[in-house]
């Protein structure tokens, strides 16, 4: 980052962002002793290239506050929401399963750049929603490629229209790729997790708002790893979803609706285990009714707030938050990876685990099956005749 240039007679000041990429600013006025500014960035290595744009843009950005016309969109307020409202609202999403997640992902970029205040989406402020926004929300990376493809569709929307020039498209910075490798708990990482997290809720001086936080955070680790269901499936359950029912051996199980999963709708069939946490976590809600009331929680969910960050603590405080034998971090997907694992190992076939998780038996086959190592299946092949 270098210092300002002056031209335009003052009235425009250009620096070099980067490597590749020169901004300019115009200050238009003071708003309760605040100065206000404009801003434009080029893509571009060419200094006079770059200079000439900008002097251009100063042209233009004068000649409408000398006539008292509206200042184009760019030069008013961030540019991205006025993009990705026009590509949510034009773009032919129909029977496309890749862009079905798209509206969602619309509100998750509006959300950042109005609460973190960002002026425009360029290379430095998406360095900061890998680096700094991010992690705070999640560990997985699969969730930030989404949140990054997602900002490259609405710029590629806006290319494709004419609206933007490849060359004003912000440089994207580089996400770490995961390995193939599925990481889990194994039974006695399982047991010492959940009694940690026993010890955790019961300590003594814990807001009513924390108790009930990691009340619900034991309970949801135990329905993960004996549903299988994704996270953001798991938050979409509603209790009217959930149906307890009894196998030929008298085994009580939960038979669980989820609509409009990542992969359709299905119906999940659960572990044991799943019923009496559920049945729990029905007491707890009751238990913490006025929490539900104080921070506005919809009473229909299973899970009415996110854990990613409770979970985070939870994993780092039982040192079990990263896996050095692999180098890879557990996040709230793990559960979800142990399940079917799990399920690996002790011989279910991959077409059952495959059906009740939505995914495919090559999904299950290639990143399950094939990274788990002899070691993981001793106390099984050791048990044959």
């Amino acid at each position: 980052m270098t210092k300002y240039e002056t031209y335009r007679d003052g009235k425009l000041k250009i620096r070099k962002r980067s490597k590749s990429s020169y901004q300019g600013m115009i200050y238009l006025e003071k708003i309760n002793n605040i100065p206000k500014y404009v801003f434009k960035s080029i893509k571009t290595n060419d200094k006079n290239f770059a200079i000439s744009e900008l002097q251009n843009w100063c042209d233009e950005v004068h000649y409408l506050l000398r006539n008292n016309k509206q200042l184009p969109e760019s030069s008013r307020k961030n540019r991205f929401i006025a993009y990705s409202k026009d590509y949510i609202d034009n773009f032919d999403r129909k029977d496309n399963a890749t862009h079905k997640d798209d509206p969602k992902y619309h509100k998750h970029l509006i959300h950042w750049i109005k609460t973190e205040k960002i002026k425009q989406v360029d290379r430095r402020t998406l360095q900061s929603l890998l680096d700094d926004y991010l992690p705070d929300i999640t560990d997985s990376q699969n969730t930030k490629g989404h949140w990054f493809n997602y900002i490259r569709k609405v710029f590629r929307y806006q290319v494709n229209k004419d609206v933007l020039r490849k060359d004003e498209v912000p440089e994207f910075p580089k996400l770490k790729k995961n390995a193939g490798k599925r990481i889990y708990l194994d039974f006695q990482q399982y047991r010492k997790l959940i009694e940690h997290s026993i010890e955790r809720m019961n300590q003594p001086n814990l807001s009513r708002r924390n108790q009930l936080i990691r009340k619900t955070l034991n309970r949801f680790i135990i329905f993960q790893c004996a549903t299988g269901i994704r996270p953001d499936e798991t938050y979409n359950l509603n209790w009217k979803d959930i149906t307890t029912k009894k196998n030929t051996k008298g085994d009580k199980y939960l038979s669980i609706e989820v609509i409009d999963g990542k992969t359709g709708d299905r119906t999940v069939i659960s572990k044991p285990s799943a019923v009496s946490a559920l049945k729990e976590l029905k007491m707890i809600n009751m238990e913490y009714q006025d929490l539900f009331t104080t921070l506005k929680l919809d009473k229909n969910k299973l899970f009415p707030f996110k854990m990613s960050s409770s979970n985070r603590s939870l994993l780092k405080s039982a040192n079990l938050y990263e896996d050095k034998s692999i180098n890879k971090k557990r996040d709230i997907k793990t559960y979800r990876h142990t399940y079917i694992s799990w399920g690996v190992i002790k011989g279910e076939t991959l077409f059952e685990i495959a059906k009740n998780c939505g995914n495919s038996v090559q999904v299950i086959e290639k990143y399950y099956a094939n990274n788990l190592t002899s070691k993981n299946f001793e106390n099984t092949l050791s048990s044959f005749a």
